[in-house]
């Protein structure tokens, strides 16, 4: 694949560097240095396809002998830190065979010489020739002066400024050339000077191989810095966007189809209770909600924090799953048939035949459990133990209702229970979850490698484990903080149901029997004491009698106040 690659580099007196010398080793030729008094020789040195010199046209005719013309170069300069020579390293498009390449170095030095008024030297390189992973590229020297009819004169000093843009006009310049020797070839690769961000590519560019890995790479030994380059240049944005496209317009279709069936399955399943249990078994299994029953509200008079504790206003359905108590026991899973099941109590029919019992127990009184219920007792719709006695009268329609009314508050007070319990089982399933997680991130810490190299990876993998576990720390703290919920109890209220609906039903009618009843009584009520106020209104009317010449004042009742007995 054709790369671009155009680097600027000087060669100093101040860095022990000369001329002759640098090109004495691209040439692959013996140039000896005057300056100096030494002979570079690199004759023997491999890899050098083609050298060649450019000169301006009215250039010297000795500056054709490569010799003598860096040996010229190096005597124009007479500082002690002078810059004596030049260079463009370039990577020539593998595409081109190597006449199309020679003529693509040649192209690009004339314009140099054209623009600069410089002698150029290039050389063509071919570092792996003789394997299958070829280094095309050039070292293209300039001289630093310009070379006119009477040898070197001024310097072009352009290049050494970086406000002049000269760099950046030839790194475009190498690019456009590069690209019509492409063109003109019949090559569709294309190379651009500009970098990813700025020609609007989110790719990861890739890294300088260096001499070790370059060397390394050659055996065939691979290397990180190779591996890295080889998944960069592997990378295709067009065919993993199509195939990201697919892939998501494939889940959206069936994210729609599940929210459909989502949608309806939980109605489905609650009419699949009595008629398929074994399907509505394995919806139960599977996590899918029942639909949520008719909540069992509480008499209007009760205090308001109770009203809050028992409210049923949760429309999220929740699935229950194993836990374990404080000591270690497993509990199953709230709402199996191992657990306990809310509801089972008096039916509709039971209350039916019981028409002879009475009851001294006081009115809207809870009877709550003594103790924790163990894992193996069976949650039932709880009845009352009445100590009443048979009798063969007609049974007390007010004991009746307080009766009833004990039997619900009952049961609701199991719900409260069982969601208390239900709220301690989710702490402590993101405590288990969290705890793992903690352990990675120390382990991790203490794990930090030497390797720059994989720092990178090795911080991402500590920012991720982090970012889990801080989200089920979020996640526990706010659950923690705000206690036993609305949604827990609703929750319960849920199991209930699916598990009986029959004895959920009958709870919830005893409870609007027992709502009825309230609501009757205080309209009796209401209306006797309608009755009274009439009666004393009556009496209100002035009424003057004379007993022994004297005038009695008028019934004076204004002071009590029948609806509130005062």
């Amino acid at each position: 694949m054709a790369i671009y690659h155009l680097s600027v580099k000087t060669f100093s007196r101040s860095k022990g560097q000369s001329a002759t010398a640098a090109v004495a080793y691209r040439a692959g030729a013996k140039v000896e240095c005057e300056r100096e008094g030494r002979t570079h020789d690199y004759t023997k040195k491999g890899g050098v396809l083609h050298s060649e010199i450019f000169l301006p046209d009215d250039a010297p005719s000795w500056a054709a002998d490569r010799q003598q013309l860096w040996n010229k170069a190096e005597e124009a300069e007479t500082r002690k830190n002078s810059t004596v020579a030049r260079e463009f390293e370039v990577a020539l498009p593998k595409e081109l065979d190597e006449q199309q390449r020679i003529a693509l170095v040649q192209d690009f030095a004339k314009q140099i010489v054209a623009r600069h008024g410089c002698a150029v030297d290039a050389h063509l390189h071919d570092d792996d020739s003789r394997r299958t992973k070829q280094n095309h590229h050039a070292h293209i020297m300039l001289t630093t002066r310009k070379l006119e009819q009477d040898g070197f004169t001024k310097k072009t000093r352009e290049l050494d400024q970086r406000q002049s843009g000269e760099v950046v006009y030839w790194r475009e310049q190498w690019a456009k050339t590069a690209n019509e020797h492409l063109r003109d070839n019949g090559i569709e690769k294309r190379i651009d000077h500009r970098s990813l961000k700025d020609q609007g590519l989110e790719r990861e560019p890739t890294i300088k191989m260096g001499v070790n890995a370059s060397a390394l790479e050659r055996k065939g030994i691979k290397t990180e810095r190779g591996d890295h380059n080889r998944a960069v240049t592997a990378y295709n944005p067009d065919k993993l966007n199509q195939h990201l496209t697919t892939q998501y317009n494939q889940a959206l279709e069936f994210h729609n189809k599940l929210k459909f069936i989502k949608r309806r399955l939980p109605e489905i399943k609650r009419d699949l209770a009595e008629k398929q249990p074994n399907l509505y078994q394995s919806l139960d299994d599977l996590g899918i909600p029942t639909a949520k029953p008719e909540p069992i509200e509480r008499e209007h008079h009760e205090p308001q924090d109770r009203a809050e504790q028992i409210s049923t206003g949760l429309d999220r359905p929740v699935t229950p799953e194993r836990h374990t108590n404080e000591r270690g026991r497993e509990l199953p899973p709230v709402g199996s048939s191992e657990s306990n099941e809310l509801g089972q109590g008096h039916t509709g029919a039971s209350r039916a035949e019981d028409k002879t019992i009475t009851s001294t127990a006081p009115r809207n009184q809870v009877e709550r459990p003594q103790k924790p219920l163990e894992p193996s007792e069976q949650l039932e719709a709880p009845t009352v133990q009445n100590n009443a006695v048979e009798t063969h009268s007609k049974p007390n329609r007010a004991d009746e209702m307080a009766q009833k009314r004990l039997e619900v508050e009952a049961f609701l007070a199991k719900c409260d229970e069982q969601a208390e319990k239900y709220h301690k089982h989710k702490l402590s399933q993101l405590r288990d979850k969290g705890q793992p997680l903690l352990a990675e991130i120390n382990e991790l810490k203490g794990k930090k490698p030497l390797n720059p190299f994989k720092t990178k990876a090795w911080q991402e993998q500590l920012d991720n484990k982090i970012e889990q576990y801080d989200k089920i720390k979020s996640v526990h703290n706010d659950i923690k903080d705000k206690g036993v919920t609305a949604e827990d109890r609703q929750a319960v209220y849920t199991i209930a149901y699916k598990r009986n609906p029959k004895a959920y039903d009958s709870i919830h009618a005893m409870n609007k029997e027992v709502r009825a009843y309230d609501k009757e009584q205080a309209q009796h009520e209401l209306e006797q004491r309608q009755a009274q106020l009439a009666e004393v209104r009556e009496q209100r009317e002035v009424t003057k009698t004379v007993d022994r010449g004297r005038e009695f004042p008028k019934l004076c009742v204004s002071a009590y106040n029948p609806l509130t007995g005062e």
